[in-house]
């Protein structure tokens, strides 16, 4: 899987000439460079395991198709004026800008909307925007949680150097500054908005220099844009894209391969015009870092917010009483198990959950004007997480306000109680801290994350992160982002055949595959009944008995890139693992 571009980087849009690594490329448009620094990698580092795993979700949601829902993610639109308060961005110009944003992002599950109304700056000064007027603006404008996006006559560096906007990726603020004619082109608010869900350009975060990603994909995931189903890029540009959007470059990879980049990427330098789509894995990094990073962000007028006196149990079925918590609602709609059929219209419902497994449970308010959705993923989860393991590892790294966190270790079948240590602020700041576990078989555990002040441990206040994991190496849960808190129930089960695939804590790698994809287990000794692969479309491309280890080798190079869903069989029961082939 790749990674994400280094986190915390400030996203400069440039009017510059490139030079091109075969001829010089006269720039027309201006282009984004970006700056990362030591604090983004370490964000990313931290928060990496987190959003692959929500990659994956968004896999099996796009293979399933089980709910549409969108969640709709707060927007506060800043206008900048003359003194007299003319020029800038009328109300019907930022409602096109909007829409044409959402249908690029209705793939990633999600939608923007106008949080309360649209703030005009009336100041000749910020109309024209510098760069280094940045705090000023913001200390006195900003409103918090919500994508702050400002709007101004033109946009430039301290030292005068044009600029088409920029945005910061997730661990920065939330701000992002457009200069009004690039917001009008259609493709540069989608890219924008790209950076402050975590994508990198197509030719990765060094502007200038050829790309050390090479075109046959080996590297996808550690160079270039760090995503695998974007072809190598160059760096694209006027001069080497046509246009009918063609590109005609003659760059060479550090292999002597040509490029074939795709100038209609959002993410890429391409012409303005040619930039029209994002690509699978684009969207699942989006999804993936929203649910990381992002899904706190709440409109202080208006805004779901539920909660549930249960929301995880080790047993098979479970009685859930939610609450709603909404701002400005006048009117609920509640998919309480995520097959997009609106189970309660009551603002306070209760369900009993019959089955095992995780649901996602939506909620739509209305004030009578305007609808609001949030899905909340897998928000209940019946059934223990399944570890075949006797121990279990915590590693805790506090933020900059260590005081604040804690943790409880509970066995529910003996009432026993774990509690951590305190932690001191100073002395514990950015620290790292380790526990282990005991775990019994057939007893039902939880572990309980507690943030005293409600913002987490990662995101808004530091760069701290947790991860629970088998001594093999298997993660039960990781984050940060947790609010006041979190908790995950878990238990060292005798295991059924129903169990057989949350037991093996099954994956597989290399994944993105160029030639082979191995199938890993916890053991050899049982192995699944077979396999199928599925391209996109739900089209068998290969399928086999698994009768010996050596079967646990899928042969890859015969298929076309892009990303297929492996499906593993054992008797009745089955799991499905999404890859890359490039």
């Amino acid at each position: 899987m790749k990674r994400i571009t280094p986190i915390n980087t400030l996203l400069l849009c440039l009017t510059v000439i490139l030079f091109s690594f075969s001829n010089v490329i006269a720039q027309n448009e201006p282009q984004c460079g970006t700056v990362a620094t030591a604090e983004s990698e370490k964000y990313y580092q931290n928060t990496l395991p987190q959003v692959r795993q929500f990659e994956q979700e968004y896999y099996q949601k796009i293979l399933q198709r089980s709910s549409t829902a969108v969640s709709s993610v707060p927007v506060k639109i800043h206008v900048l004026r003359t003194d007299e308060g003319t020029g800038g961005f009328t109300e019907a110009t930022i409602n096109t800008i909007i829409a044409d944003m959402n249908t690029f992002y209705d793939n990633a599950f999600l939608e923007f909307f106008l949080c309360d109304a649209i703030n005009y700056i009336d100041s000749t000064e910020y109309y024209d925007f510098s760069t280094d007027e940045q705090d000023a603006l913001t200390l006195t404008n900003n409103v918090p949680n919500v994508i702050n996006i400002y709007f101004a006559n033109s946009v430039s560096t301290a030292e005068g150097g044009g600029l088409c906007g920029y945005a910061y990726f997730p661990g920065g603020p939330e701000v992002i500054l457009m200069d009004n004619t690039c917001a009008l082109n259609g493709s540069t608010m989608p890219h924008e908005m790209g950076h402050f869900f975590g994508l990198s350009h197509t030719h990765g975060n060094t502007n200038g220099t050829l790309t050390t990603e090479l075109v046959d994909g080996s590297n996808c995931d550690t160079d270039g844009d760090f995503i695998c189903d974007t072809a190598a890029d160059p760096q694209l540009g006027f001069g080497n894209v046509t246009g009918s959007c063609n590109y005609v470059g003659t760059d060479i990879d550090a292999n002597g391969e040509d490029f074939t980049p795709n100038p209609l990427n959002i993410m890429s330098y391409s012409r303005k015009t040619c930039r029209t789509e994002f690509s699978l894995q684009q969207y699942a990094r989006i999804y993936g870092t929203y649910q990381t990073s992002r899904s706190a962000m709440v409109c202080p007028s208006f805004n779901v917010n539920i909660a549930a006196d249960f929301i995880r149990d080790c047993g098979n079925s479970m009685a859930v009483n939610f609450t709603d918590s909404s701002v400005g609602a006048t009117s609920w709609e509640w998919d309480i198990d995520g097959d997009d059929i609106i189970d309660y219209t009551t603002q306070n419902p209760s369900h009993s959950y019959s089955n095992q497994g995780g649901y996602d449970v939506t909620l739509t308010i209305s004030n009578g004007s305007e609808s609001l959705t949030k899905v909340y993923q897998e928000y209940i989860k019946v059934g223990g997480e399944n570890i075949s393991t006797t121990q279990v590892l915590l590693t805790l790294i506090t933020d900059n306000w260590p005081a604040e966190t804690s943790w409880v270790f509970t066995n529910i079948s003996t009432g026993v109680e774990i509690i951590s240590s305190e932690y001191i602020e100073g002395d514990d700041d950015y620290a790292t801290f380790t526990e282990v576990f005991d775990i019994a078989t057939n007893d039902c555990y939880t572990f309980e994350m507690i943030d005293s002040y409600g913002d987490g441990i990662c995101c808004s206040s530091g760069n701290g992160s947790y991860t629970l994991e088998t001594l093999e190496g298997d993660i039960v849960t990781t984050g940060g982002n947790y609010g006041f808190g979190e908790i995950i129930y878990m238990g060292n089960a005798v295991l059924s055949v129903d169990d057989y695939f949350s037991s093996n804590n099954i994956t597989v790698y290399p994944n993105p595959s160029k030639e082979v994809l191995n199938i890993k287990l916890a053991t050899t000794n049982d192995l699944p009944d077979g396999y199928i692969v599925y391209n996109m479309l739900g089209q068998i491309m290969t399928s086999k008995k698994i009768t010996q280890v050596d079967d646990l080798s899928i042969q890859t190079h015969t298929l076309s890139n892009g990303v297929y869903y492996l499906e593993l069989t054992k008797e009745n029961s089955s799991e499905t693992i999404p890859f890359i082939k490039n």
